[in-house]
């Protein structure tokens, strides 16, 4: 452990700090975020059945380690992870380190972190493409109104539009540490007046629009991501980030 985290830059009490990396099969950034991973998530890395996804899962979670290491003032290998019953990994918070959550999120060659001090974050990136059963997953996981919403679109906007909702809703429950097939049917968005998205509705139960926020993001060309926080949104700063570590 390095000096304490209130003498280095760092995150402060409020603040949202949303890192966008590009993934890539460069073999020595690979062998880089191998040497920071732990045994398990060597092993779990080494069951893949193909190397595109191996590669990204080493370097998701090698960056993932790599930034948070920097507010934490340690050396990436050492930080420890664990996992509620749902599977959402949160760091295991080391003396003198400040409570950090975070939420990552990768589609195509685009990740995605999103961290926060002391206040659940969530966070969703997806790749913009043609989705064929894109109907068949809004009528399992979209509300009713939802559905009217985005069918009543010009069909040359539907698709765009389903992958913001469905990152504004996955971010959510990204946030919350819930699983997610079970729970993103339960939540309706609605647009405001500047036609953004908020959360409306949980089970029908409009005042959990007064816990939670949520932001579009467009990380990169041809992406869309959606942020949430169980604190209000007011500080969101993007940054991009590689393997030099230039910003």
């Amino acid at each position: 452990m390095t000096d304490s985290y209130a003498d280095r830059p760092g995150l402060a009490s409020g603040e949202i700090h949303v890192w966008t990396a590009r993934l890539s099969d460069d073999h020595h950034a690979i062998s880089d975020s191998l040497r920071l991973l732990s045994g398990e998530e060597r092993a779990r890395a080494a069951q893949f059945a193909f190397e595109h996804d191996r590669v990204r899962f080493i370097q998701t979670h090698g960056i993932v380690r790599r930034i948070l290491a920097d507010y934490c003032g340690a050396d990436g290998a050492t930080l420890g992870f664990a996992s509620n019953r749902h599977g959402k990994p949160y760091l295991i918070q080391q003396a003198a380190s400040p409570n950090l959550q975070f939420s990552v999120s990768h589609s195509g060659d685009c990740c995605i972190l999103a961290v926060q001090r002391d206040h659940a974050v969530g966070v969703d990136v997806e790749k913009l493409r043609d989705l064929p059963q894109a109907m068949d997953i809004v009528q399992s996981y979209f509300t009713l109104t939802e559905s009217r919403a985005l069918a009543a679109l010009p069909e040359t906007a539907q698709r765009d539009a389903f992958f913001v909702l469905w990152t504004h809703k996955e971010a959510i429950v990204k946030g919350l540490g819930i699983s997610l097939a079970a729970h993103l049917g339960r939540l309706e968005f609605e647009r405001d007046r500047a036609g953004q998205l908020r959360l409306a509705a949980w089970d029908g139960d409009r005042s959990i629009a007064q816990s939670w926020s949520t932001a579009r993001l467009d990380p990169e060309p041809g992406y869309v991501a959606a942020i949430a926080s169980n604190y209000p949104i007011r500080s969101l700063t993007l940054q991009n980030w590689n393997c030099t570590g230039v910003n």
